[in-house]
């Protein structure tokens, strides 16, 4: 009677845990790391481990300490630079608990699709004086933006990383201290590049660049369940193929892009609060024309 009350005390548990997580979006666009090619990455918390959840911390390894010229960081995918703030020094043990907020470094760039992506930490000048950034400045996927670091409310150097889409793409409204998006949802980036096109805390892994599109790299899903609470992002040069008896749990997140074709046979199973997509376009970062 004991262990039967444990399993269903465990199984009550687990239910909540997941009825509590909101359902993320992945992505319309496609990014690359957001650190300088070779760069050694480690995601150290993610979308659903991140307090607030919605957003990402990684880390540059073993090239020495970081708040110098080591972890260049750069641009996820093409835009234009809306915000930059790189003028604090103030490090997290040198700030005053949650104010250590107001004194973040940070840049913004606004992407295709209506999404914009946010580089918190940055260390001062390596914005607008190293990298030579400027408000309203085309920027290209890969382009340098400057130099991990832990300024402002941060425990140690790392480069916090979020996607949003404004709800309004008429009035964006991101606070001056912080540089806070209001009205805003998070989304799941998807990356090229990785293998699995996601990122989860305590991934490892080499920044690069996109590269080509394996024209031949066609893939076929059946009698697959993807649970609740579960990501995948599957990115080819060729076909996808979803060949029925395949279910999608609630609180999923899903995308699936092919540059040649997507079929969708009968026998799919999407849940409710799940969000799947399924795109045909360019597996590389996805383009962006400066107007």
């Amino acid at each position: 009677m004991k262990k039967l009350l444990v399993i269903f005390v465990v199984q009550l548990f687990v239910t909540k845990f997941l009825q509590a997580q909101p359902p993320f979006e992945m992505s319309r666009n496609v990014y690359r790391v957001p650190y300088a090619n070779g760069t050694d990455v480690e995601i150290t918390s993610d979308h659903y481990t991140h307090n607030p959840v919605g957003r990402y911390d990684m880390v540059g390894y073993g090239n020495g300490s970081s708040c110098t010229s080591n972890y260049r960081i750069v641009a996820a995918a093409s835009g234009v630079v809306r915000r930059v703030v790189d003028t604090h020094h103030m490090h997290g043990a040198d700030c005053n608990g949650d104010k250590c907020t107001d004194f973040n470094n940070y840049i913004w760039i606004e992407h295709a699709n209506g999404e914009w992506t946010k580089y918190t930490h940055i260390m001062n000048s390596s914005a607008l004086v190293t990298a030579g950034l400027n408000e309203d400045d085309c920027i290209t996927a890969g382009q340098f933006i400057g130099y991990e670091c832990d300024i402002g409310k941060a425990t140690w150097p790392h480069l916090h990383f979020e996607v949003l889409h404004p709800n309004d793409t008429a009035i964006i409204q991101i606070s001056v201290a912080g540089g806070f998006m209001a009205d805003a949802a998070h989304r799941i980036p998807v990356f090229c590049g990785i293998g699995k096109n996601y990122f989860e805390a305590d991934d490892e892994l080499t920044a690069a660049s996109c590269g080509k599109c394996k024209a031949l790299s066609n893939f076929v899903y059946s009698n697959t369940t993807f649970g609740a609470n579960r990501v995948f992002a599957k990115i080819a040069g060729g076909t996808i193929t979803l060949n029925g008896y395949i279910i999608f749990g609630s609180i999923s997140s899903s995308m699936f892009k092919a540059n040649n074709g997507i079929t969708i046979k009968p026998g799919v199973l999407i849940n409710r609060r799940a969000y799947f997509h399924a795109r045909v376009g360019h597996c590389n970062t996805t383009s962006f024309t400066c107007s």
